[in-house]
């Protein structure tokens, strides 16, 4: 009896102008896609009942959710924890459905392939049992053989998405604060037949400073019987001749046999980078049989010429530095509640981060599917993956071997991914023995798979086996770190990380970078029109109309946008100033639906602007090369000169040769003030370069000023720039002769206004009542998560074109000038004044409590007039240019015709905003 089986077809798929190689479907499949009878179990007693014996009511399409199909418990009260499942199940479900086997598959192995299931899946044929399988991050395969012969037949798999173990129940490959937890099957559900010899697996493990690539394929024989064959592997790439070899091999009976071949490229090899991201075509095909029969299979593979690994304390590819520069991926898919499954959605979102500056991601524990591979390996992108953990390591027997199992299914599963460069096993580990457990599967990962670098957990354990290190010890934090610098002192452009670099002799990447988020997308509501609805923005929406202020939704968007873009700057600057720094991961470049709801991303949930700052521009602090600038303050006086020191930050394929670096200094209408080359150098690539120094007398400025210095390298696309403010050396502060000043309503102020005085209140932040703490910043990831920050407020709003700052260069939103207004202030809450009331300076307010606030108000009270003000701007004023210049604002203001409140306000309202003013 002779058993042919052909052999997969192989197609060269052009993307851009790089090849990109793919496998067709087999005509040896069939596909499951489409109905299937199906039938909720919220009982668990189907399998008791025989349900695998029964017909089943209702119908589902797969691949797809029940969520999708509507199956299962309407969400009744919205939480504002998260984004709110139209409907909701937790618990088995049962799918069926009819396959006709073909003739020809007569004597075939058989094997259901489920590409990704959520969670537990279990199969029966015909009623009867043909196992069980467990993983979150790989396809769930059966061999059929004996169960799937030609003719009908009767297919049941029931799906399980309780928890089997604990995963963590934040863990992002469960939690309903991310993808939610979903029950179905995505992706590619299909029947494969194959001969009973054939490749069960192929492993490619390049060594580029050899210039070879060591092929192992494994093949599996279960056709009763010794056979001898030959394996014959094939090597192409785009417009090179294909390299072929072959291998005689011995096929023992139901054992598995590895062939090895070593490909040998020579000077013609292709690297594999972010840059240049050329992939090799592997084909094995597998000839076996005697004088009886006859076996065929074959396998392929794409597969990149990469070596990721350190250079010191920096990470490198193929020996070159690298910088990295990441966003979390945390299975953020509001349409579907699940990840998508094809490449060409993976290659969008990509290519969407790195037209932000982007090459990296974190997919934070969890673990994307083979599209996700596929495309990142298209692209040149970097992934760190993580097993689908959040949860305790080395406590529990079971947990732990599920743990050890589901992070070898990963690496065996994905691992010939050039992309696939770092692994751990999930975020912020718990357990007292976790170092303990840590240190064990890391050893076991660096002996049997050495083609990418190994961290305990993302965070933590710090464990001598670590080859880099996620910083537990985060640059910043609600408490500490770039916190501490924005909010408790001037910040400046000479900060970097080098006192937590030194800690540390493997590459670290930063964990969790940034986390400031900006006010919550209304018009995001409508995007929603999935399997969750935004629930939580609709009660954030209500609460700001409650407060009367729903027309400024857009514009506290904008104002606290700019200023988490502002943040998120200086932080990734102050990491590529680091020498020595291995990258970045922001907490991220997109909004986080769970945990409180945090809108931490210039992108939506679904990947789109939010109106704020465009790549472009944000591409100019975070790209392969960025010019940088050390400069000790943002804020200088008339008399002063401004010192920088020119930098660059160069990442990119090569050195930059004979560079000319240019420094200009514009106004606010765009008008040069002065402008100068910089030497001519060449620019290694892999680290950090001084370009030289800036000295530029301010004496001939116009003060005040807003000024930018804009650092640029001539005829190339890098460029950068940073807002500075020139105030005069001394001023005039002699109030107007007509203004009573007073620090408080009393007496003698309320009778100035009743007479009809102009009165300007400069109100002691202390005696300000309510709890809104100054701070510049805005909020760290939200207020529910992290109640006891001292960060509650999200910048400032203004209108640059009101008279009262005709002469207090500003624009909408805060900039580093308004550090020391804002963080010696205390903002004024203004809920009970009229509902149309709005601030000349106001506080945009945390989204869960949406309060008025300001900073500087006015109102005509009595007969009079009143300005009131609840920042510092009576103490120390010799040492702040800038409170000078606010108040001289303000006086000019008084005196001016301008100064025309719309709103009338009782005193008593006025005085109830004070703790103490009779």
């Amino acid at each position: 009896m002779r058993i042919l089986i052909k052999t997969s077809l192989v197609v060269a798929v052009l993307c851009g102008c790089r090849i990109c190689l793919a496998v067709e479907e087999a005509p040896n499949n069939i596909s499951l896609a489409g109905k299937w009878s199906f039938r909720l179990d919220p009982e668990d007693v189907g399998v008791a009942e025989k349900w695998f014996d029964r017909q089943l009511p209702d119908r589902i399409d797969l691949p797809g959710s029940t969520d999708k199909a509507g199956f299962g418990t309407k969400t009744a009260e919205p939480t504002t924890q998260w984004l709110n499942r139209v409907v909701e199940y937790v618990g088995p479900a049962w799918y069926v459905r009819e396959v006709a086997i073909p003739r020809d598959w007569q004597d075939k192995r058989v094997v259901l392939y489920l590409e990704r299931c959520h969670w537990e899946t279990r199969v029966w044929v015909d009623g009867r049992p043909a196992g069980m399988r467990d993983s979150l991050s790989t396809a769930h395969e059966y061999d059929l053989s004996d169960l799937l012969t030609p003719g009908n037949h009767r297919l049941v798999i029931r799906v399980d998405n309780r928890y089997k173990v604990n995963v963590g129940g934040g863990a992002h490959s469960m939690s309903d604060h991310t993808q939610t937890n979903w029950n179905g099957v995505i992706g590619r559900i299909e029947l494969r037949a194959t001969d009973p010899v054939w490749i069960s697996d192929v492993q490619v493990y390049p060594d580029v400073a050899a210039g070879t690539a060591a092929i192992r394929a494994t093949v599996v024989n279960s056709s009763g019987q010794f056979i001898k064959g030959r394996l014959t592997v094939v090597v192409r790439t785009e417009n090179q001749k294909p390299y072929s070899r072959s291998v005689p091999v011995e096929f023992q009976l139901h054992q598995p046999t590895t062939g090895n071949v070593e490909i040998p490229f020579g000077k013609t090899m292709r690297t594999w980078d972010e840059f240049t991201p050329n992939l090799y075509q592997l084909d094995v095909i597998l000839e076996a049989g005697n004088k009886a029969y006859s076996y065929a299979d074959a396998k392929s593979v794409c597969f990149g010429m990469r070596d990721f690994g350190a250079k010191g304390r920096q990470f490198a590819i193929n020996g070159r530095p690298i910088f990295l520069r990441g966003t979390l991926e945390c299975c953020v898919f509001p349409l579907t509640g699940y990840p998508p499954t094809d490449a060409a959605e993976w290659q969008r979102i990509i290519r969407i981060a790195k037209s932000y500056g982007l090459n990296h991601f974190r997919f934070h524990s969890w673990c994307p599917p083979e599209a996700a591979f596929e495309a990142a390996d298209r692209e040149g992108f970097i992934f760190q993956v993580e097993g689908p953990f959040w949860t305790y390591l080395g406590e529990y027997p079971e947990l732990d071997d599920y743990i050890r199992s589901e992070c070898d299914r990963i690496l065996r599963a994905y691992g010939n991914h050039p992309s696939f460069c770092m692994f751990c096993v999930g975020n912020e580990p718990y357990g007292e023995k976790q170092a303990e457990f840590s240190s064990e599967i890391v050893a076991h990962w660096k002996q049997s798979d050495p083609r990418r670098l190994y961290t305990s957990a993302s965070a933590w354990p710090n464990i001598p086996e670590n080859q880099y290190q996620s910083l537990g010890a985060r640059i910043q934090s609600a408490e500490a770190g770039l916190n501490s610098r924005v909010n408790r002192r001037p910040l400046s452009t000479d900060n970097d990380y080098c006192d937590i670099v030194a800690k540390f002799h493997v590459p670290e990447v930063s964990h969790e970078m940034g986390q400031w988020c900006s006010y919550p997308n209304l018009d995001e509501i409508k995007k929603y029109t999935g399997v969750v609805r935004a629930k939580n923005i609709e009660v954030f929406r209500r609460s700001l109309a409650d407060h009367n202020m729903l027309d400024q939704a857009e514009d506290f968007l904008a104002a606290s946008g700019k200023l988490q873009v502002l943040l998120y700057k200086e932080e990734i600057e102050a990491g590529l100033r680091t020498p020595g720094f291995g990258g970045f991961q922001l907490l991220g470049l997109t909004d986080f639906p769970g945990q409180g709801f945090a809108p931490v991303g210039v992108l939506d949930a679904f990947w789109q602007s939010k109106g704020y700052v465009s790549a472009a521009e944000f591409r100019r602090f975070c790209c392969e090369t960025a010019p940088l600038l050390r400069m000790n303050k943002f804020t200088f006086t008339g008399d002063e000169t401004l010192r920088a020191s020119a930098q660059i930050a160069h990442y990119g394929p090569t050195a930059m040769k004979n560079i000319r670096p240019r420094w200009t200094i514009r106004d606010a209408t765009g008008r040069t003030l002065a402008s100068s080359l910089l030497p001519a150098q060449n620019i290694s690539t892999g680290g950090i370069a001084d370009l030289g120094s800036i000295d530029f007398p301010l004496g001939e400025c116009p003060v005040p000023a807003q000024l930018t210095l804009t650092l640029s390298i001539e005829d190339t696309p890098y460029k950068n720039h940073w807002n500075f403010w020139v105030y005069p050396p001394t001023l005039d502060l002699a109030p107007p002769d007509d203004v009573h000043v007073s620090q408080s309503l009393d007496a003698e102020a309320a009778a100035a206004l009743e007479v009809g005085t102009k009165v300007l209140l400069l109100a002691p932040p202390a005696t300000v009542r309510g709890d809104v703490a100054p701070a510049f910043s805005t909020i760290f990831w939200n207020t529910v998560c992290f109640p006891r920050q001292p960060l509650r407020t999200l910048g400032i709003l203004c209108k640059p074109n009101h008279p009262a700052l005709a002469g207090f260069p500003t624009d909408f939103h805060a900039d580093w000038q308004w550090w020391d207004l804002v963080s010696k202030s205390r903002a004024m809450v203004l809920d009970d004044l009229p509902a149309d009331f709005r601030p000349i300076v106001q506080i945009i307010d945390d989204w869960y409590s949406n309060r008025k606030l300001g900073l500087l108000i006015e109102a005509n009270v009595g007969k009079g007039k009143l300005l009131m003000c609840s920042i510092d701007l009576r103490n120390n004023l010799a040492e702040r240019p800038v409170a000078r210049q606010f108040l001289r604002s303000l006086f000019d203001y008084l005196e001016s015709d301008s100064f025309s409140p719309r709103n009338t306000v009782d005193i008593a309202m006025l005085r109830r905003l004070l703790k103490d003013s009779r």
